[in-house]
């Protein structure tokens, strides 16, 4: 089974042009989690390997992840990057675009919008793209430079036709000057039980990837 989600419902902030019908169309910038589902498969525990680091110029951010992880850059305008281990069910995906902070929308401080973040934001701009969002875990934390970075979880359940499916996300979201974006790992199997079982090998890992995030300074 391949089902290919893709969902940008952020509140009164999104990007231009998104394609998708019901999402919200304001010229500032888009948040979209697209969730990569390829069957349902057993977890197994990744192997230690030394942590390999990517600086993506063109796109601007920078970010680490395990050496024996899979990396492919995307066309996709808002999806840029994913990176997932072999056969665990979990993807990890990065977006990083340009920010107009004179677009309609727009936060007139981003740095204090993303320094003041609440649970609110996270439903408000990202919680109704599923059939069910519950946040938590939520905290500030900081680029090397000491630009501010928000980053929490996510429970979640999606449903497609007649199926129904859970899913757990690890997400890390700023605005950095003239850039924002986003790294989002997720994992999504048929019931919270098995997410929770195959999320637990991998929640180390998944932590030092999303820990590592950091979009280039202005």
């Amino acid at each position: 089974m391949l089902i290919r989600l893709s969902y940008c419902r952020v509140g009164t902030t999104c990007l231009e042009g998104a394609t998708l019908a019901g999402h919200l169309r304001v010229p500032a910038m888009r948040i979209c989690l697209l969730l990569a589902i390829v069957g349902l498969v057993s977890a197994a525990s990744v192997a230690n390997a030394a942590d390999k680091t990517i600086h993506d110029q063109d796109i601007g951010f920078s970010l680490t992840f395990p050496e024996g992880w899979f990396n492919e850059r995307s066309s996709d305008e808002a999806l840029r990057l994913t990176i997932k281990p072999d056969n665990q069910g979990l993807t990890c995906m990065v977006s990083s675009s340009l920010y107009n902070p004179f677009a309609p929308g727009s936060p007139s401080d981003p740095r204090k919008f993303i320094e003041g973040w609440s649970m609110d934001t996270w439903k408000t701009m990202m919680g109704k793209s599923f059939s069910t969002a519950d946040f938590s875990n939520d905290r500030l934390a900081r680029f090397p430079d000491g630009y501010p970075v928000r980053v929490a979880d996510l429970d979640y359940t999606v449903s497609y036709e007649t199926v129904s499916l859970h899913g757990h996300s690890r997400i890390a979201f700023s605005i950095r000057g003239a850039r924002y974006g986003y790294v989002n790992c997720s994992l999504i199997a048929g019931s919270a039980e098995e997410v929770a079982q195959r999320w637990a090998p991998l929640a180390d890992k998944v932590e030092r990837v999303v820990n590592s995030f950091v979009l280039d300074p202005p």
